[in-house]
């Protein structure tokens, strides 16, 4: 699993996305998505500061910044929208 994760970060950096951990995020508005505990998150947050407890499980900030948990992960600065978060199986299983 990691090596498919691993070519879908890639294809989404030649899009454009930048990946999580490499770049610092900054305090706008940020598009992300990130393979976590097996199941894909995708959303909108502002990037500095994502909303929620770090230590609750299921909220932004808790799936942005437990690192040990992710897989891969990617972001890019959003072009507008509602701050939220949905969760899907993974698009290359």
């Amino acid at each position: 699993m990691d090596y498919k994760a691993t070519l879908w970060r890639k294809a989404l950096e030649r899009k454009g996305w930048k990946r999580l951990g490499k770049y610092r995020l900054p305090n706008d508005l940020i598009d992300f998505h990130i393979i976590h505990r097996g199941k894909l998150y995708s959303g909108r947050c502002i990037g500095a500061h994502p909303i929620g407890d770090t230590t609750q499980p299921g909220s932004i900030a808790y799936v942005i910044t437990r690192r040990d948990l992710m897989t891969e992960g990617v972001w890019r600065l959003s072009r507008g929208g509602q701050i939220g978060m949905n969760v899907r199986d993974l698009p290359y299983n």
